[in-house]
């Protein structure tokens, strides 16, 4: 991780004493597993980069337009199923079936 954690030092939102910040649990495991899949090889670190920057983008142009942008873990979480699903890790029909299955039914973070 330490190759990682530099990176991901400047980009988490953080609470005044520097301590990084999840409001709930599933930011956290969302977090975690991106970490540990680039960590594992599935892509690399410059791939996952790429792809949120795209999220944080759309989000950024949301604001200006005078939207609601998403918050920042729901820009990480549909950059990780963008990127999962490009792999070929996952496809939009499985991240569908289990959102399904634990009840969150919906257009938030099912893949396009």
């Amino acid at each position: 991780m330490d190759a990682v954690s530099p990176l991901l030092a400047c980009t988490l939102p953080a609470e005044a004493d520097g301590e990084r910040v999840f409001a709930e649990p599933w930011e956290a495991k969302a977090f975690a597993m991106i970490v540990t899949l680039a960590q594992a090889g599935h892509f690399s670190w410059a791939e996952w980069v790429e792809c949120f920057s795209k999220e944080v983008a759309a989000a950024t142009a949301v604001e200006t337009a005078g939207g609601m942008p998403k918050t920042y873990y729901a820009q990480w979480l549909d950059a990780a199923e963008k990127l999962l699903v490009g792999k070929g890790l996952t496809s939009a029909a499985q991240l569908a079936a289990k959102r399904f299955a634990v009840g969150a039914v919906g257009s938030m973070h099912v893949s396009r």
